[in-house]
């Protein structure tokens, strides 16, 4: 029992404390480790759990030791919480100038609450945040909330991908925030079973059996969630959820571990990744990877009246293509969120993100490498380049055809075959050269009739069409905007991605994925029209195509060919 992570979530540089007031950022207040953005559904703070502060002047540039019993100011840093006419301290588990670590103590009463953090340089200013009975969070690798999560096995080592769990196992989930215990938090850990509470892990897109779930012996504030790895589910990034299901069915952060083969030597693998046996070299070594992708996306946006548009719903279709060429660590490789883009069959992931846009960027940032001057594309409608961004070294995108306004290309991506290559290759990549197949176009059958989307429910998703032996790729995105103390809108959203076999012909959509994403607001961009601010995307993608050139240890490419609505969802 030895997770102490969430004592130092970040580094903290030394340097001097300047004497200012301190400051909490609007929704600075969230689970310490999932750091789900305040705004989504499972962003509020339990009873019990440890949260985080974020802010400026908040701390010292060091935070000290702690020892038991612990005390209600550390560093000279006081956090002070006002939750149903009640105020209790909570108890500061790390300082610092950006971030306070704290737990807040089980008698705090739920709901609205105010929190005020007090240094020797004044008293920040209040605070807004939720206080529940239970909103899990996972604790993750790379300390994002994302990515492989600390989970151990039943010898409390951390399972990676070439010390993978195998069906049957027990392995045990760390994070934070299951409820309120009994007894003085202060004084050390309370461990104990707390079975009383609705709780539901998956793995994969499976149900595991729990074996325990309650607080650590380690830690005041942390729990543990044993489960049995169910069988039926392999892969080195398979997604981990835990749901507590009460009135509100609280979601937790999403996760992944690795799980192998029963009866091998423990190192995962993935149908559309590298071999098991390449794995443990990057593992050891590190490595250079590079990605080739062609894709064509045709969404519908709802109708705007005239100027704005024609009054119709408007139907747009971009083909584009990207390629990457990254060097990473064997630290970075084994922490990072999912370099090979492989995925679980028949499972879901989600992601959270804070702005408008559905883009999570991984912590964990490798070194790019030059490719060439540009990445030249052939087929069966005439040659493209994809050209280097000027700001991001290894980075290679084009708009190949399509697109929208008064500059719209003709559409280039037919289905057919095309011929990749990078000419003399760069200063870190030799050249290369490869075919892609663009897939046959799948029929979302159910199409007009999906939207809004009730997220309790699940949602069904049927198609014809598309390479029978390729894959199915479903995504969604949310977004719920408010407004910040300064009158700024500030919006924080969730995606997910589902995976299944195109001759499957359908798939659901499960509730607690779903319940992942906020319910999506309603932008009006011009008077009387009204755009709800989430979408839904079916499209097929043609297994994964190798390639090989000097400078790089993997190279893997793909294409796909995905539609897309705006809806919204409930």
């Amino acid at each position: 029992m030895k997770r102490f992570a969430f004592l130092i979530l970040f580094v903290v540089a030394t340097g001097t404390w300047l004497s200012a007031q301190p400051t909490v950022f609007t929704g600075g207040v969230v689970n310490a480790d999932s750091l789900v953005p305040a705004g989504l559904p499972n962003a509020n703070v339990a009873q019990g759990s440890i949260f985080s502060i974020f802010g400026t002047n908040l701390g010292p540039s060091q935070s000290p030791g702690l020892s038991f019993p612990l005390k209600t100011t550390l560093g000279g840093v006081t956090v002070q919480v006002t939750s149903g006419g009640t105020s209790v301290d909570a108890i500061p588990l790390f300082v610092g100038p950006g971030q306070i670590n704290a737990l807040l103590p089980s008698k705090t009463p739920t709901g609205s609450a105010t929190l005020i953090v007090t240094t020797s340089a004044g008293t920040s200013a209040p605070a807004t945040f939720q206080v529940v009975d239970h909103s899990f969070g996972i604790n993750s690798v790379n300390q994002s909330g994302a990515g492989p999560g600390i989970v151990d096995n039943s010898n409390y080592n951390l399972i990676t991908q070439n010390s993978a769990a195998e069906a049957g196992d027990v392995v045990i989930i760390w994070g934070t925030g299951l409820g309120a215990v009994t007894g003085n938090e202060a004084d050390g850990p309370l461990p104990g079973n707390l079975p009383n509470i609705p709780v539901k892990v998956y793995v994969g897109s499976i149900e595991a059996k729990i074996t325990y779930q309650g607080r650590s012996g380690c830690c005041a504030g942390v729990d543990q969630i044993a489960v049995v790895v169910p069988s039926g589910v392999t892969g080195c990034h398979v997604p981990v959820a835990v749901e507590i299901d009460g009135a509100e069915h609280i979601v937790s952060n999403w996760v992944t571990t690795s799980i192998a083969e029963a009866g091998g030597q423990r190192v995962c693998s993935d149908a559309t990744g590298p071999s098991s046996g390449s794995l443990l070299t990057f593992l050891e070594k590190g490595g250079s990877f590079g990605f080739v992708g062609l894709s064509r996306r045709t969404s519908t946006s709802p109708a705007l009246p005239p100027p704005f548009g024609t009054g119709s719903p408007t139907t747009t279709t971009t083909d584009s293509g990207s390629a990457d060429f990254v060097k990473y660590t064997p630290e970075q490789f084994s922490i990072a969120e999912n370099i090979f883009q492989s995925y679980t069959i028949g499972a879901c992931i989600v992601l959270e993100f804070n702005g408008q846009s559905a883009i999570f960027t991984d912590p964990t940032t490798p070194v790019g490498l030059d490719a060439g001057k540009l990445i030249n594309v052939g087929g069966p409608n005439g040659a493209k380049q994809l050209l280097p961004d000027p700001t991001t070294k290894g980075s290679y995108s084009a708009t190949l055809g399509g697109g929208s306004g008064p500059n719209v290309l003709p559409l280039y991506l037919d289905q057919g075959t095309y011929a990749i290559d990078n000419g003399a290759g760069g200063a870190d990549v030799g050249s290369f050269k490869f075919d892609l197949t663009v897939p046959p176009p799948l029929t979302w059958t159910n199409m007009n009739s999906v939207g809004p989307v009730i997220r309790a429910n699940g949602q069904l998703v049927t198609w014809t069409g598309g390479d029978p032996n390729g894959i199915i790729t479903i995504s969604g995105d949310s977004i719920v905007i408010n407004t910040d103390s300064t009158g700024n809108s500030v919006g924080v959203g969730a995606f997910f991605t589902c995976h299944a076999p195109v001759s499957a012909g359908q798939f659901t959509i499960p509730a607690p994925v779903l319940l992942s994403l906020p319910p999506s607001s309603v932008i009006s961009p011009v008077a009387g029209v009204s755009i709800d601010a989430g979408s839904l995307s079916v499209g097929t993608s043609s297994l994964p195509v190798t390639f090989t050139a000097t400078g790089i240890d993997y190279g893997f490419s793909g294409t796909s060919v995905t539609t897309a609505k705006t809806l919204a969802y409930q």
